[in-house]
């Protein structure tokens, strides 16, 4: 059975829609991670110049999931000198 005109045409829609929403979330999630990463290294050099964090593959991945809150997190761990961050 051959697809119409008007299916191909609603696929298509169907199919730019979802694109853009992930281009929309995808988006927010990119601007998180690098806001996280900035702020982890630039925490490295001001704050934290004399006792410097470790910056670790895991630390970096950590970071780039959780973004602003992992940045913070590890922050707040390496002052408090817990779990050897």
């Amino acid at each position: 059975m051959p697809i119409g005109i008007t299916e191909a045409v609603i696929s298509v829609a169907i199919v730019l829609l979802v694109l853009y929403a992930f281009y929309k979330v995808m988006k927010i999630l990119v601007y998180n991670t690098v806001a996280g990463l900035v702020i982890l290294f630039l925490l490295n050099l001001t704050v934290f110049a004399s006792r410097p964090i470790d910056i670790t593959i895991a630390k970096v991945v950590f970071t780039a999931i959780a973004g602003v809150f992992g940045a913070a997190l590890i922050a707040g761990l390496h002052y408090l000198s817990l779990f050897g961050v």
